[in-house]
């Protein structure tokens, strides 16, 4: 196996494929070097087979959702001739004792939300605040300020205490330009993006090396050297160049040891927030609620938010908690891993909301698929988010090292889509722009 390359890429998810398929297509040696034995990063897709069917289920792990029509994903779906479906059906709400078709129109929260983006305008240039102090500053009651709090954090995997004020209202932006309120899914599964990618990497040349953790990067002006550990020993693999893209929370731990240490780029990573989030699917053998069901929002609940693949008809049920009751949840996996009784939490809430006996639900659920995000080594969170005053971090991270040393991911966004599959592709393909001009080349149209 070749270890010199033009660049090495530090990641599998997919602003390191973006980016790896772009510079291989322009020419470079390129290799991704990849810590787990899968690509996708956190993109992961769990087919699973239901009953006598002949077709599997996507099950997805992490990234489940298109935002609305970002053209960073809709070029590559279209390109890879995926299949996609939006996302429809009824939405309820449970209020502690009976379940009704939830207000579609805006309530009080989402004017609160709505209005911040009129607040900020007043303010000072280069205000900001967390959104729990905006909260406080605000004439709302205290429902309207808990509802509004709660979508924020849900949404953001954020503590409304910390997160930015000047990045919500920026990212309110960035959405309202995609439609994001518009959910997509991809038929076959979101894997089926990274899957392309890595086809398209390979096919341009790329190496792609899995189940190789880069434990250390030396380094200087033009010249990289990454030591790995694979199959029990130490690999080192150099180039010219690289692109770090493992996600913020490994930055933040220090998982890597860089020699020299990019201090102005780990200060600005130091300075963002990564959020857990709790995604749990619940398959059923059956379906014991409405059908048309697609989103049911239960805020006495725990957890309070569930949805449903409609308008595809598998039986199955999604769990979701994002920020501080998130983290709460996770608390009731054990040390060794067991999430036994976040299942059944999860199973108890079922049964209220629903008015159905615990046992019946029981012996219905036919399986139950979780990953810790948290916990996991290779992320350490579920996605970034921007808290009070480090609107200039992502930017300040994307500032080429000597020319030698790039960062790329979802934290490095600027257009406001931090925590989205777009955000770290459009960070892909920024900084592949950014490598192929300090080396001389240019990517084509």
């Amino acid at each position: 196996m070749s270890t010199e390359y033009d660049v090495l890429v530090i990641g599998a998810g997919v602003a390191g494929l973006h980016a790896g398929c772009l510079l291989a297509e322009a020419g470079r040696r390129v290799a991704i070097v990849e810590a787990r034995d899968r690509i996708g990063g956190r993109i992961w897709t769990q087919p699973i087979t239901l009953g006598d069917s002949q077709f599997p289920i996507p099950v997805e792990l992490g990234a489940e959702f298109v935002h609305g029509l970002p053209p960073e994903t809709w070029v590559l779906i279209k390109q890879a001739a995926l299949s996609t479906y939006e996302i429809d059906g009824a939405v309820l709400r449970f209020d502690g004792s009976r379940l009704m078709a939830a207000n579609q129109q805006q309530g009080p929260a989402e004017s609160a939300l709505q209005e911040m983006a009129q607040w900020m305008q007043q303010q000072p240039s280069g205000s900001d605040l967390s959104f729990a102090e905006y909260l406080e500053g605000q004439a709302l009651d205290p429902l309207t300020a808990r509802a509004a709090g709660n979508r924020v954090e849900s949404f953001n995997a954020a503590d409304q205490h910390r997160i930015s004020v000047a990045s919500l209202v920026k990212q309110q932006a960035a959405e309202d330009a995609i439609g994001a309120d518009r959910l997509f899914r991809l038929e076959a599964g979101y894997a089926a993006l990274p899957n392309f990618l890595a086809e398209k990497f390979i096919a341009a040349g790329g190496a792609l090396i899995l189940d190789a953790p880069v434990k250390k990067i030396v380094w200087n002006r033009n010249a990289v050297s990454a030591e790995t550990t694979r199959a029990g020993g130490h690999f080192h693999f150099h180039s010219n160049r690289a692109v770090i893209t493992v996600p913020l929370g490994v930055l933040q731990a220090q998982s890597i040891e860089f020699v020299p240490r990019p201090a102005d780029v780990l200060l600005h990573a130091s300075r963002l927030k990564m959020g857990a989030a709790l995604h749990l699917t619940l398959v059923f053998k059956q379906k014991f609620w409405d059908p048309n069901l697609s989103f049911l929002f239960a805020p006495t609940e725990s957890p309070a938010t569930w949805w449903t693949p409609m308008p595809h008809k598998a039986p199955l049920l999604i769990a979701w908690a994002g920020g501080p009751k998130a983290e709460s949840l996770l608390k009731l996996i054990t040390a060794d891993g067991d999430a036994s009784a976040l299942r059944d939490r999860s199973l108890s809430t079922l049964a209220k909301i629903f008015a159905l006996p615990l046992s019946d639900v029981r012996n219905m659920l036919s399986s139950w698929h979780l990953h810790n995000w948290q916990s996991d080594a290779y992320t350490l969170g579920a996605y970034s988010y921007v808290p009070v005053g480090a609107l200039d971090a992502p930017e300040n991270m994307r500032i080429p090292v000597e020319d030698t040393l790039y960062f790329a991911g979802e934290h490095t966004d600027v257009a406001g889509h931090w925590g989205t599959v777009h955000a770290a592709l459009a960070a892909g393909a920024g900084v592949a722009d950014q490598v192929l001009s300090a080396a001389g080349g240019a990517r084509g149209p």
